[in-house]
């Protein structure tokens, strides 16, 4: 029936080893006839009033393993007796040993606990009871004698079930009268309580069906079946007047310990005596008058009419006596099922009065409707009443406010009731229901209601085969109620709930504040079943048995004992009952349902089960809070289930980690939604216990791999080190003395930190200066942390995200790919992690470089080792750096936002430069394999060409064997193979990062005679402007793409060039490869004559575009050759851009000295050869004021401002360009003198004329024009025309300048206006302009007369000045020049 764990060989017991008690001699049937019987002169243990009292220290908690007993040769309790089984009276199982050491404390085995209560289970259960576990029994457990009873078919188990021996002095009786049928309803028994003479109880056993009864008056003084048999007519006896099927269905005290009151399957119900009045065993019975049966004879007496009967009344659901306080009286309560109370008071020898008779039916469904709707849906027809309890009198009037149940009355007439009521439909309502039942003749109302008290814990209907029926308990001091069904025990508070506010609003709505209400329930096992329960009850100061014997248990708060078939003896123990009534009553949370499931439920033979919610629920958001607080709990060992104390840390570490995961499981299993932050905030706290296991194993390795005079790991050292503030600290004076164990058990939640201060114990060494050997030592260990915990910690969450219910996540390398919004900062990405890991990567590369000798027979392990673990480490820590990026980046903190922008740049340079780091170590493999998960395809392609030239240059070493040149060849053309796979692999991303490491390194003929790759070399070419130089001769080289050549060319001419030189060359041979090119025949044949004509077109622009920028190259080439270089020949060396601008300076006021360094800036450049802008070109040819012996060797100045103008500008920038050009040659001379005409003839005019800037300007642009070689159509602009440009806005050079620097040069420009204005209003410009023009124009067709005469035409412009009669000589040798160069 109840099998159990058996210790200490206890398994190899059977029944044939149980020993049989010795005979007595024949008990006298009276005192006249009998000689006394002899005492017996055999000591045995016997149980005492000492034997129940709970031991001073709190019992300890054992685990639950599962242990089978060994299997013997066992008769099953059945209907045929063997002759062998007939001999066989008592027996007693074998007493422990002295010396043997079954557990500790009581011996009880906690199952569960949780803030109101504690579920143990007793040590002591009879062998015989732990070897079957599966036959039909049922017991009770009596706390008024210590002992159960276990009831079978064919035996009676009775043993004290609350001492603190595994295999209990135990008594076994074969009935002699056992069942016939398997299925017939088994024996009823009770014990009877000590006699004055006897210290162990009597036994009375009842067969239901054929009414025969058996007594032992003391378990312990049955002998042989033969002894029985010569007295059966003393304890031997059958229940006269039995209907045909009438069965025996309860049985109870009465008002004595030698009588009973029996109940039928009819609803009659008998008196049952076991002695005389002498006080002699015998047997006798009274039925008792009663409506609630037939009558005894004729057609009434059918059991016909008994069944018909009871279908009105219901069947008898329980009866239970309650003792008087007038000796040898008991006030007798049977309630029907259907709600029928019927009251006797009994006196000793079976006389009785029938007091009342009621049906409370309408008035009990009334009451649990009122307080329960829930009740109110349900059928009334459903209503049973399922048991009862008498409500304990005489309390404590302290007790009277602490409960919702009326104060007991003082008058015996009322009789308090508290009923178990049940209302069905698919499940059952429960409710506890408070009747105060009057017997008084002149009581008006034979029934008041009280207290009606919904059970919503529990809703799981009886189960009619159940070998037991529901069992309702009320313990003194009615605080609280135990309610015990077949698979189910419920503990409900009926304490008056704290006076507050809520309370009072709910009383006042006629609505039950919510109680205490907890569950224990046992696993779904066929072989599991409550069988038998009983109660233990603390007894006040007054309380005796009814002989005057004190009980033999005698706790301080209630407990319910059960009987469970296949698990042994239970006991649920309430800690402190009078909590119930405080203010601040013990509550059912969603974490204590968490922690006994975690805690208990991870027993594998725990017959209990924590994964039925009944009608307790919880939200889920109480369940998200609950678990992140166990888990926190478990993380730190903190709470009760937990020790400071762990002889192995890693056993240790391994039953938390099982916690954990048993929550989940939990979680899992009751449906509970946790949300996502919730699932990762568990798993990492897993992660971290998990973590810490792995370091304590590799802190052992340390300790096993270190010398004995140097013990001390970087484990060791990391938890010295850490700050106070960042451990808890061990607690010395309760023996806490070691910080290490201390640190594992109770600070494991702290991992991010222990981790990190890894490297700032390495640190601190080295500023302490430690020896390289001890210092070499802690960097390896320190390298064996960081990729030990973080690695594991990936390993530990990738496998178990489906445990934590985030099986849909997706991961890289252990860490989320995506979805960091709202979630936490991982563990793993702590900022101190990744810092200091970072730190150790380069202090652990730069220490193999410092000692590490490759291929070296003197070579340090450790150094070896740290070289091995350089690129887990490395790939580690940019792991570690990518998630912080990637959850900083998502983070609601705009600090961390911005931080994570910042780690995703250090990622990006990282897993470059790290994964490099490792072709330092030659680590080649890692390095490849590192750089390719992580995506750094120029670290891929570096450590590549490092290897291939290190293999290389191996093989250019002499004093090589041949094999191992064949080895080092063949290692280049892999690599080589595998560069190969990678252009074809990746692409570009791949190429041009290689072409670009290649190009750097070894230079642009390693580049140009790499054979491995065209297409990629190429496309990497073309794409870098500043290789354009390179790409042009790949393009005719490799490509021979001469057009593409000629196109790279004209655009790095055109549009790159910086260099006026090199863009000279450039555009010479961009236009030269294009008209080469041109002149090759189509290799399109269908090429049409409309494609043709566009390519012509678009040919003839670009060619135009050459010859423009060429043009402009002349005019700052003529500049710098003619005006410049001949200043820059006599200036000392270094001194020359000082001398060209002091002799350049410009002359105007201070005040516009912005224009002076635009000028000075335009000089430098031109000195410096550097490509000028068209605007920057004008500026320097319209300030600049050219000295007169050198003026004449290159064309007018402002002339050649208007050609950069047409040929480097277009459209307004143009139009703005000459009106600029226009502007400053008027302003170039002072019109003041030239306007005052006083006293000048007109020679003289003509003289002063012919000097001006303006003059020479009109001469050569009519020249130009003359000569018919300029396509331009050059404007000429008045004075007025010129007036206003760039006063209120500037050209796009000056875009992007501060605006104060902007103002100034619209300040300068708009005092060059006003000069301009000036001259124009107060000294006729106009008219001046208009006559220099037409001065000058015939002074040039004057020159070309001259010279057509001479039979020598005019070709080109130059500088024309001077007076009309010098024209001749200033116009000679003019060539053709027309802005193009031929």
């Amino acid at each position: 029936m109840f099998s159990a764990s058996v210790h200490n060989g206890a398994e190899a017991t059977s029944l044939a080893s149980t020993t049989t008690r010795g005979r007595r001699r024949q008990r006298p049937l009276s005192s006249e006839n009998s000689p006394q019987q002899p005492r017996t002169k055999r000591l045995r243990s016997t149980i005492n009033d000492q034997t129940f009292v709970n031991p001073s220290t709190a019992p300890e908690t054992y685990e639950v393993k599962s242990a089978r007993p060994s299997m013997v040769d066992l008769k099953q309790d059945g209907i045929e007796e063997s002759p062998a089984s007939k001999q066989e009276l008592s027996f007693r199982s074998k007493k422990a040993r002295p010396g043997e050491r079954l557990s500790k404390g009581d011996g009880s085995i906690l199952l569960s606990t949780n803030i109101a209560f504690d579920v143990r289970k007793l040590p002591a259960l009879p062998d015989r009871l732990k070897l079957d576990a599966t036959s039909r029994q049922h017991g009770l457990a009596d706390s008024s004698t210590g002992y159960a009873l276990s009831l079978s078919h064919t035996h009676a188990v009775v043993w004290p079930y609350a001492t603190h021996t595994q295999s209990p002095e135990s008594f076994t009786f074969t009935l002699p009268y056992p069942s016939k049928h398997s299925t017939d309803r088994l024996p009823l028994g009770a014990l009877v309580p000590q006699s004055a003479s006897s210290s162990e109880p009597g036994l009375v056993v009842v067969m239901p069906s054929s009414g025969k009864v058996t007594y032992w008056e003391s378990i312990s003084s049955a002998t042989t079946l033969d002894f029985m048999r010569q007295q059966r007519n003393g304890i031997e006896d059958s229940i006269p007047g039995m209907f045909s099927g009438e069965l025996v269905n309860q049985i109870i005290h009465a008002e004595s310990v030698v009588s009973f009151i029996l109940a039928f399957s009819s609803g009659r119900m008998a008196y049952l005596s076991v002695r005389d009045a002498q006080g002699r065993p015998k047997i006798s019975t009274q039925f008792l008058r009663t409506t609630l049966g037939p009558a005894s004879n004729g057609f009434f007496g059918s059991i016909r009419h008994a069944l018909s009967h009871a279908s009105v009344q219901g069947d008898i659901a329980a009866i239970r006596s309650e003792r008087s306080s007038k000796q040898g009286e008991c006030a007798v309560v049977a309630v029907t099922s259907k709600g029928r109370l019927h009251s006797w008071r009994v006196h000793r020898g079976g006389h009785h009065d029938l007091l009342a008779d009621v049906d409370a039916r309408s008035a009990i469904l009334g009451a649990i409707q009122k307080v329960d709707k829930a009740n109110s849906r349900l059928p009334a027809e459903s209503f049973k009443i399922l048991d009862f309890s008498f409500v304990p009198r005489d309390l404590d009037y302290k007790y009277g406010d602490m409960t919702q149940l009326r104060r007991s009355p003082e008058s015996e007439d009322k009789q308090h009731l508290l009923l178990l009521v049940s209302l069905s439909s698919k499940k059952s309502r429960y409710t506890l229901v408070e009747v105060v039942l009057s017997t008084s003749v002149s009581s008006e109302n034979p029934i008041e209601i009280g207290m009606a008290r919904p059970i919503s814990a529990y809703s799981t209907p009886p189960d009619p085969h159940a070998l037991a029926k529901p069992r309702l308990y009320l313990p003194r001091p009615n605080i609280l109620a135990f309610l015990v069904f077949d698979h189910a025990a419920v503990v409900a508070s009926i304490a008056q709930p704290p006076d507050t506010p809520e309370s009072q609003i709910l009383e006042d709505n006629h609505i039950l504040a919510a109680s205490f209400e907890d569950v224990v329930d046992l696993r779904a096992d066929p072989t599991l079943e409550i069988v038998g329960s009983g109660i233990e009850q603390p007894q006040g100061h007054d309380f005796t048995t009814s002989e005057g014997r004190m009980p033999r248990i005698r706790p301080k708060n209630p407990a319910v004992v059960l009987l469970v078939r296949g698990a042994g003896t239970l006991r649920i123990a309430v800690t402190d009952v009078e909590r119930f009534a405080s203010e601040k009553p013990p509550e059912v949370t969603a974490k204590i349902k968490l922690e006994q499931a975690v805690f208990f439920g991870v027993k594998e033979d725990n017959p209990l089960v924590f994964d039925v919610q009944h009608g307790l629920r919880f939200t889920d958001a109480e369940y998200n809070a609950a678990a992140l607080a166990l888990s926190q709990e478990i993380l730190t060992s903190t709470g009760k289930h937990f020790s400071t104390l762990a002889a192995r840390v890693d056993t240790n570490i391994k039953e938390r980690v099982q916690y954990l995961e048993k929550m989940m499981t939990q979680i899992k299993s009751l449906g509970v939604n946790l949300d996502r932050v919730t699932k990762w905030q568990l798993l990492w706290n897993a992660e971290k216990l998990h973590v810490a296991n792995v370091i304590w194993h590799k802190h052992e390795e340390f300790t096993n791999l270190r010398p004995a005079t140097s013990k001390k790991s970087i484990v060791a050292e990391i938890v010295e080190y850490i700050r106070s503030e960042e451990k808890s600290e061990p607690n010395a004076a309760k023996g806490e003395v070691d910080e290490l164990r201390h640190w594992f058990i109770r600070d494991a939640d702290r991992m991010e930190i222990f981790i990190a201060w890894a490297y700032e114990v390495i640190k601190h060494n080295s500023k302490a200066n430690l020896d390289q050997t001890s210092l070499t030592c802690l960097i390896y260990e320190a390298a064996e942390i960081y990729n030990s915990a973080i690695q594991d910690a990936y390993r530990f969450r990738t496998r178990n995200l489906e445990l934590y219910g985030l099986g849909d996540e997706k991961l890289e390398h252990g860490i989320l790919a995506s979805g960091y919004g709202g979630l936490p900062t991982p563990w793993t990405c702590h900022p101190f992690i990744a810092n200091n890991i970072k730190r150790q990567v380069e202090l652990s590369t730069e220490w193999v470089k410092q000692h590490w000798i490759a291929e070296s027979e003197k070579q340090d392990p450790s150094i070896q080792k740290i070289r091995e673990l350089l690129p887990q480490m490395t790939e580690v820590y940019l792991t570690v750096v990518q998630e912080l990026a990637r959850s900083y980046v998502l983070s609601d903190d705009p600090k961390k936002v911005q931080d994570g922008q910042m780690y995703e740049l250090i990622y990006k340079q990282d897993r470059y430069s790290k994964v490099v780091l490792l072709a330092q170590t030659e680590n080649w493999d890692a390095g490849i394999r590192i750089a390719e998960n992580h995506e750094s395809l120029a670290a891929l392609a570096e450590v590549l060409i490092r290897e291939i030239d290190a293999l290389q240059a191996q093989l250019a070493t002499s004093a090589l064997s041949p094999e191992q040149v064949a080895q080092l060849e063949s290692k280049v053309d892999e690599r080589e193979v595998q560069v190969r796979e990678c252009f074809a692999t990746y692409g570009q991303d791949f190429a041009f990062p290689y072409y670009e490491y290649l190009l750097n390194s070894f230079g642009i003929d390693t580049l140009l005679d790499y054979n491995g790759d065209k297409k990629y070399k190429t496309m990497f070419l073309r794409t870098k402007p500043e290789l354009a130089k390179v790409s042009w001769i790949n393009d005719v080289i490799d490509e021979e793409d001469i057009d593409h050549a000629a196109n790279t060319l004209l655009d790095l001419g055109l549009a790159r060039e910086q260099q006026v030189w090199n863009k000279k060359i450039e555009l010479s041979l961009g236009k030269l490869a294009r008209m080469a090119e041109s002149s090759r025949p189509s290799s399109k044949a269908s090429t049409s004559l409309q494609d043709a004509s566009v390519d012509v077109t678009a040919e003839d622009a670009q060619v135009d575009a050459i010859d423009k920028e060429l043009a402009i190259i002349e005019v700052q080439d003529n500049l710098y050759n003619t005006q410049i270089r001949p200043v820059i020949t006599v200036a000392l060396e270094g001194e020359e851009l000082s001398l060209v601008q002091e002799t350049f300076a410009l002359k105007i006021p201070k005040k516009y000295k912005i224009l002076s360094q635009i000028f000075d800036d335009a000089l430098r450049r031109l000195i410096n050869h550097e490509a000028l802008d068209p605007m920057t070109l004008i500026d320097l040819l319209t300030l600049i004021t050219l000295s007169p012996e050198t003026k004449d060797h290159m064309p007018d100045q402002f002339f050649s401002a208007l050609r950069v103008a047409y040929n480097g500008l277009q459209g307004a920038e143009r139009v703005q360009a000459e009106r600029l050009i226009w502007r400053r040659c008027y302003v170039k001379e002072d019109w003041t003198q030239l306007n005052n005409t006083t006293l000048k003839n007109d020679n003289d005019i003509a003289e002063i004329l012919g000097q001006t800037h303006l003059f020479s300007f009109y001469c050569t642009l009519y020249a130009s024009q003359q000569s018919g070689g300029d396509k331009n159509e050059y404007r000429r602009l008045q004075p007025s025309e010129a007036a206003g440009v760039y006063t209120e806005t500037l050209d796009r050079r000056f875009e992007s300048m501060e605006k104060g620097y902007r103002e100034k040069v619209l300040e300068a420009m708009r005092w060059e206006n006003d000069n301009l204005l000036k001259y124009i209003e107060k000294h006729r410009l106009d008219q001046w302009a208009k006559e220099t023009r037409k001065f000058a124009e015939d002074a040039v067709d004057q020159q070309y007369d001259e010279t057509t005469a001479a039979g020598a035409a005019p070709s080109s412009p130059r500088s024309v000045s001077g007076s009309p009669r010098k024209q001749t000589r200033a116009l000679d040798g003019m060539n053709g020049q027309n802005g193009k160069t031929h």
